[in-house]
């Protein structure tokens, strides 16, 4: 959850938006509050899918089925305007972090029973969503809350509608690699036996906080591959719970078991239960402290600063507004009457402090390169520099700094305070640390993939020094230098093909940092896109 950043909209329809919740290939979502305190999710289509009439339609009529699914496994639609300029979606807000940061972030991998009970809380959901017509065919566990009562699906029905417009146009494949079922890898007819495969595979990432047919470092086609010719890897998986799985995961629709056999089989293991709770502790707190913070949003905080505001590769750029601070105060109406003045407080006498050593610490800034037509460094940063006056609130301060930099400074005691600065400093890159052909995946911060390659030639600043091509999302372009510290460089990236308009972001700023195994760190600034890069011939 961040907070708003400058040019996003602060009231869609009759929600006040508080939050950002996130970013992705359709659009952007923020936490929202009606005017009847209802806490609500509000997502806003892409201006680029605005634009196209088959895309409108789709998710008009897309929008009006899954208002009839029920809210009790699914996220409930609840407002709607299909036919704004920025069409959007307002469903019920679900209190709890997803599958994925559950078991990345915070528990790992879930209990076999907790594994089970969501068995039958996600079939159930399916069943729901299948019975209104639609079919999910993006179940994964970045779509899936975790709350007190049991999962719950989010991004069902409207993902269908910008799956359907994109395949319609480009023939494009759309989803998660590591969570599609063979026939929408093939492009075969999808039914809803489609989702129960993807089932199989959410519960494969929750028993063992890994995926079925590969991991980060397996590349989109060779995962694809596994998916349609390879069985799944069910290793570290109870027994019952992987023969369980193995059928859901059956490379024939026909072959899978049915929906309503899912739900019975889950339910009959978990029915002998000791406790209600079907969490682990972990969780279960997390869920606690995420609702008591809840309680305590009242209102949208200044825009975060950001460089730029753009989303990742399938997001859009955010035009910055001007954010007007302080203002007139209005004066108060006529008859109000005049508060009588205060006592005066009188001045305590200040107890004199013992004078404390000061600490031999310094710290040294190295100074930032000029930014090309950017911003100059600090000048969106209030100051911080001026007379300080030594409070019992700055001591605590200055005790936690200290803790934190002196254990650093432990290993470089006869260095001195040069010697210790080098220690953490990276050696300096040079032109034929970027040189070459690159290729690799870039992983989103839902944990889809991408693969890119690059043909970086080199130059100078304003210069193209590179080509790139992403296969997967049938893009390509140019990459322009903008700023090379020593370090590292920036490139400005600019789209110049592309199959559909919104596959790919028009220009985004893209850092390359050279690694100490000759690979190249590749990172998407103000999004969370980042890959590793490796040398190709």
């Amino acid at each position: 959850m961040e907070n708003l950043r400058p040019g996003d909209p602060t009231q869609v329809g009759d929600y006040r938006l508080l939050r950002r919740l996130g970013a992705g290939g359709m659009g952007q979502v923020f936490l929202g509050r009606s005017q009847r305190g209802r806490t609500v999710a509000v997502k806003l289509v892409h201006p680029q899918l605005a634009y196209d009439a088959e895309f409108r339609r789709r998710f008009r009529a897309e929008v009006a089925a899954a208002r009839r699914v029920g809210g009790e496994w699914t996220a409930p639609v609840l407002d709607a305007d299909t036919e704004a300029d920025t069409p959007w979606v307002a469903t019920g807000y679900v209190a709890g972090p997803t599958l994925h940061q559950a078991v990345t972030e915070i528990c790992g991998p879930l209990p076999e029973r907790s594994v089970w009970h969501l068995a039958a809380g996600l079939a159930r959901a399916l069943q729901s969503i299948h019975g209104c017509g639609l079919v999910h065919r993006d179940l994964k566990p970045s779509n899936v809350m975790l709350t007190i009562n049991g999962p719950r699906v989010i991004d069902f029905g409207v993902a269908r509608a910008a799956d359907s417009s994109v395949l319609t146009r480009t023939g494009a494949m759309v989803g998660s690699p590591g969570y599609m079922s063979p026939e929408q890898i093939l492009g075969s007819e999808i039914t809803g036996l489609s989702d129960v495969f993807s089932l199989g595979l959410v519960l494969v990432f929750a028993a063992t906080g890994r995926q079925a047919f590969g991991g980060p470092d397996s590349g989109v086609h060779a995962i694809m591959l596994r998916v349609t010719e390879d069985d799944p890897d069910l290793e570290g998986m109870p027994e019952p719970l992987a023969e369980f799985v193995g059928r859901c995961l059956a490379k024939r629709p026909e072959d899978r078991i049915p929906l309503a056999e899912i739900v019975a089989t889950a339910e009959a293991v978990t029915a002998d239960a000791t406790s209600d709770a079907w969490l682990p502790g972990a969780l279960v707190a997390e869920l606690g402290r995420h609702a008591s913070s809840l309680l305590d949003l009242e209102g949208p905080p200044p825009p975060t600063q950001v460089d730029n505001p753009a989303a990742g590769r399938g997001g859009d750029d955010v035009h910055a507004l001007p954010t007007v601070l302080g203002g007139n105060v209005p004066s108060p109406p006529p008859g109000t009457p005049t508060p009588a003045p205060m006592p005066p407080v009188p001045t305590p006498t200040p107890t004199p402090m013992p004078q404390m050593p000061t600490p031999r610490i310094t710290v040294t800034t190295p100074p930032m390169p000029p930014v090309p037509g950017g911003f100059q460094p600090g000048g969106r940063r209030k100051s911080r520099v001026g007379a300080v006056l030594l409070t019992v609130a700055a001591i605590a301060v200055l005790a936690i700094v200290l803790a934190v930099a002196l254990p650093g400074l432990k290993g470089n005691e006869n260095q001195g305070a040069s010697g210790a600065a080098s220690a953490t400093k990276s050696p300096k890159a040079s032109p034929a640390d970027y040189k070459g052909k690159w290729t690799g995946n870039v992983r989103e911060s839902d944990g889809d993939l991408y693969s890119i390659k690059a043909n970086y030639t080199g130059g100078k600043i304003g210069d193209q020094v590179a080509t790139v091509e992403y296969p997967s999302l049938e893009c390509s372009g140019r990459w322009i230098l903008t700023m090379d510290t020593g370090h590292s460089v920036q490139v400005r990236e600019e789209i110049t093909k592309e199959s559909s308009p919104w596959n790919c972001v028009d220009e985004v700023d893209v850092v390359l940092t050279p690694l100490d195994d000759g690979s190249l760190r590749y990172k998407v600034k103000s999004a969370e896109d980042t890959g590793t890069l490796q040398r190709s011939k």
